[in-house]
Formats: C-alpha cells, structure tokens, sequence
C-alpha cells in the first residue's frame, strides 16, 4: 500500500481556494501512486476557525465544500473538516472514495489549554474510529485518530490502545499541530512510543503554514512497526510524501535550534502578509540587534524588494546607530532612508512646556521620541499601504520595557516571543548562515533605546532573561527560585514587572509564537492582579 500524506497549506474561510488545493494535491498524489491520500485536520476550513464556527453559513460552506471534494474522489481520500448533527458541530475526519462519503470519525479529546479551545466549539466523539478500506483486493483496518487523540497522557481514554483492541492494522492521524521549540521531538517520541504499545504502522499528517500567531511546521511522519521513521515531510514547507507500508528505514538528521526557530519566523511572517493581502513590510531601523534581526526575518520572507527600512535618528541618537543600520540595509539590499525626529520631538515638547513647567524631565519626555518614531512609521504604512512589524522582544515585552504607541506600534510583532539571548543566538546564527549580514557593532555593543544621553539597557540580559523564562514559560514560582538560590530582590521586581505589564501586552501586535507559553493567546493573565506569588512550587 501506498499511503500519500498531504501536509498542506489552507486558509482560514478561504473554502473554495482550500478545496482547489486538496484537490490538486490528490491528483497529484494519483499521479504518483497512491492507493491512499491523507490530508490534516480541519483542512476544509483551515485551522483554528475559533469563533467562525458560530456562523451558521461558515458550517454550510464547509459541509457544501466537503461534499463537492467528495464527488471528484476516486481512490480512498481522508481528510479533515466540521460535521453538523442535530444541532452540534464535531471537528471530524472523512473517508471519501468513488464520488462518496463513505465514512466518519468525531474527535473524541479535545484539547483546551494554552492556545487550544476546542471544547467551547466542537462536541466530544464518542466512537472509536476504525475504516475497512479496500485497497489493491486487500482490506486494511485503519485506526483513524485527530491530532489531540495521540496525545492521551492526560485523559482517561488512551484511544491508540482502544484501536488496537479493536483490531486496527495501522494508524493514522490527521492533525493541526502548532509548532514551538522541541516540538517536533515531543511528537516523534510519543508516536514511537505508541507504536511500541501497539506494534502497528503509525502515519501523521500534519499541517503547514501560519494563523495568525499560531505556526504550522508539517514535518509529518510515517513509521514502520518497529518505531522506525520510513519518512518525514519537510519543515515549513508544502510537501507531499509517498510512503510504501514496507519501506526502508531512513537517518534523520535533525535541524539545530536556531534554525528551526528562524524558520518558523519566516514562515510566520510570509504567511501573515499572503493570507492578510500585504505584500512590504516597513521597519524602524535603530541600529540595534532586535530590528535588524526582524529586517533579516523579513527580507526572507519577502523579498528584499518588499522590505523598508527607515532610520529615525533623535538627538541622542549615536553616529554608528545610523551607520550600523544604513550597512545592514545594503548588506540585505533593502530600500533605507533617513527621517531626522529632532525638530518634531522638539514641537512637541515646546507645546508641554506650560504643562510640564517645574517638573524634572523623565521617562515621559523620552517616550516622546518613540511615540513620534511609532507616529511617523505608521504614517509611511498608511501612505504606502505597507505592515509596519514591530521588533520588541519577549524579555523587553514581559518587564514592560516598551513604549505604547511607539515601538510597540506595528500590524504584527515578529520577534516577541524571543528572549533576548535568544535575539543575540539568532543574529549569530543568520551571519553563519548568510554571510555576516548583520553588522559585528550591532551585535556586539550594549543595547540601548537611545531616549536619553549614554543610555544603556537597565538589565544584565545573561542573567535577566532566562529569569523572564522561568516566570512565563516555565511558570516557576518566586518561593521555588528564591530557593533555588537566585537574587530574592531580583526574582520580586522581575515578577512584578511581568505582572503589572499585562496591560501593554493587551495592546500589542500579534505575535509569532516559537515557545510552549507566549504572550497571547496561550496566556490569559487578568490586568488588573495583586497575585504575588507564583503559578508552580
């Protein structure tokens, strides 16, 4: 048997361009042999349709799509999509084969945590999903499991188990996996681990491409009865892959951190601007290693052509700031221009003089500077019909140090969920890759906003953001790290600021998500908490 897994591309709502791609894929997929075509989870609708699934006419174009890809079907197909009944709606696979549904699965776990509300949308299966399918005069019992049904850790059905005694030859699961760091081993372990249990072959399906902030990796997988991996989809990208039941073995070799990391930004914001219909970026150029990390992120997804960088020079603003950017611009061959802010910021803070009369100046005459900066970008958007991408951090997002309505303007934030030694890993990791396009002085000198004479960054970053990652994504409490053995005032003000910050968050960008906890969607904190202690002992 040849099984063809289809990790593909579709777009939320986007039903007849959705349907056009499935079946091109399964033309293809014939054309090359398949006796079987496996497509992801929900791939009629894309992935997560959230609230859509309250339209009455969104259900109806789903169930009209599904039916007019079944009537092209030939050879058995599978594939993912909404199903209605008396009412309830089920995220659910079909089996589709000579111009008919012939069968279907409901979803029986349905994840709800971090970024996943299924069960405030879709009702629960109820019956296990085993498909006779005719194939070349033999029939296979095929174990039909979604996404979340593999991962049964935490539920009282372990639905792999169940197939097995139900008397499934093989698996396969059709799937929406996000990706964040490490994902993709969690997956090739659990699988292995499951088809120990049930000495089965185990397919995986899986989608590609990017909603929103959530990114899709594909990477599908396909693994003989012995836990071995006879084939693995490509990352980040379309791919179809044609897999023999009996088929040897491969190697993998395995993409290094950095580099998957980066190729999910990429990933994020090319998809972002295609599915958005923008097609040029415009970025705040500072000199600095946080914008020109997000101009390298764009320019690969983009094109060069569609990236400008604009420099917004202050008075504070340091000679090699602008030199710095203006050399990453022509390293990456990008449009870069030069807008002087001086005059601007100096209106403004003449019209607040009779306001500000006898006060010191503070943090409100520097966040004067960004917010022209955030004013000024966003004008050349509006103009030009560009995306402005804002390029904070996550360690600069979580303590709060960002200026709403300045740098944390923007239609998509693109690094926000990079800890700051993560920024340095990925520069370092681009001028490997691609020829030093990064300048070594934005690299190497102290950061700094420049809002102020000699200003540098008030944080050890070395020992503050991996502490910002402890707190957010690892969720450790302060009586846990304060007994670890670090700093017991730092460990306090890093935990308030991260707490007091969450209404900063709220009006941010969104942002591509690369981690287990990002800021969004994943994590809802209230704004308004006098919560001082931690979240795990």
């Amino acid at each position: 048997m040849k099984i063809a897994l289809c990790q593909i591309n579709p777009s939320v709502g986007a039903f007849a361009h959705n349907r056009k791609l499935i079946l091109s894929r399964y033309e293809e997929a014939i054309k090359k042999g398949a006796d079987l075509v496996v497509f992801p989870e929900l791939v009629i609708s894309g992935y997560p349709p959230q609230d859509l699934l309250w339209e009455r006419a969104f259900i109806q174009k789903n169930t009209l799509e599904l039916s007019r890809i079944a009537s092209k079907s030939t050879i058995p197909m599978i594939l993912g999509g909404i199903r209605e009944e008396n009412g309830k709606i089920y995220n659910s696979a079909f089996l589709c084969q000579s111009g008919q549904i012939r069968a279907k699965y409901d979803k029986i776990l349905l994840p709800t945590y971090d970024v996943f509300d299924e069960e405030r949308y879709f009702e629960s299966g109820n019956e296990l999903g085993i498909w006779s399918v005719n194939i070349q005069e033999k029939t296979y019992q095929i174990g039909i499991q979604i996404c979340e049904d593999l991962w049964d850790e935490d539920y009282d059905r372990k639905i792999a188990l169940e197939q097995k005694e139900a008397g499934a030859d093989c698996i396969i699961n059709i799937s929406a996996s996000p990706f964040h760091e490490g994902r993709m081993m969690e997956r090739r372990t659990l699988i292995q681990s499951k088809v120990l249990e049930t000495r089965f072959p185990f397919y995986y399906c899986n989608m590609v491409g990017a909603q929103d902030e959530l990114i899709f990796d594909g990477q599908s997988l396909a693994l003989n009865e012995d836990g071995e991996i006879m084939a693995i989809g490509k990352a980040f990208s379309e791919d179809l892959l044609l897999v023999e039941s009996k088929q040897k073995p491969i190697d993998i070799l395995d993409c290094n951190r950095e580099e998957n990391i980066y190729g999910a930004l990429v990933l994020g914001v090319s998809d972002y601007f295609r599915k958005t219909g923008h097609t040029d970026a415009v970025i705040g150029l500072s000199g600095g290693i946080d914008s020109a990390l997000v101009a390298c992120i764009a320019k690969d997804a983009l094109g060069a052509e569609h990236v400008h960088g604009i420099a917004l020079p202050s008075k504070y603003s340091s000679d090699h700031s602008i030199a710095d950017a203006e050399t990453l611009a022509q390293n990456l061959k990008i449009d870069f221009r030069i807008l002087p802010i001086a005059e601007t910021v100096q209106t403004m803070e003449t019209a607040l003089v009779p306001i500000f009369m006898g006060k010191e100046p503070n943090v409100a005459e520097e966040n004067i500077q960004a917010r022209v900066r955030g004013n000024l970008l966003m004008a050349m958007a509006n103009k030009f019909g560009w995306l402005l991408l804002s390029t904070g951090n996550k360690t600069e997002m979580a303590l709060g140090y960002c200026t709403l309505y300045g740098d944390m303007s923007g239609g998509l934030s693109v690094i926000s969920d990079l800890s700051k030694t993560d920024v340095y890993a990925l520069a370092n990791y681009v001028n490997q890759k691609k020829g030093a396009c990064i300048p070594e002085n934005t690299i190497n000198k102290p950061p700094s906003a420049e809002l102020a004479p000699n200003q540098v960054d008030p944080f050890d970053y070395d020992i503050v953001s991996p502490l910002v990652d402890k707190i957010v994504e690892d969720q450790i409490s302060l009586e846990t790290l304060i007994k670890s053995g670090e700093d017991e005032a730092l460990v306090k003000r890093l935990y308030n600021l991260v707490r007091i910050n969450e209404y900063k968050r709220r009006q941010a960008a969104p942002g591509l998500r690369v981690s287990s906890k990002a800021f969004g969607s994943g994590r809802r904190m209230p704004i308004v908490n006098h919560f001082e202690g931690g979240i795990k002992s």
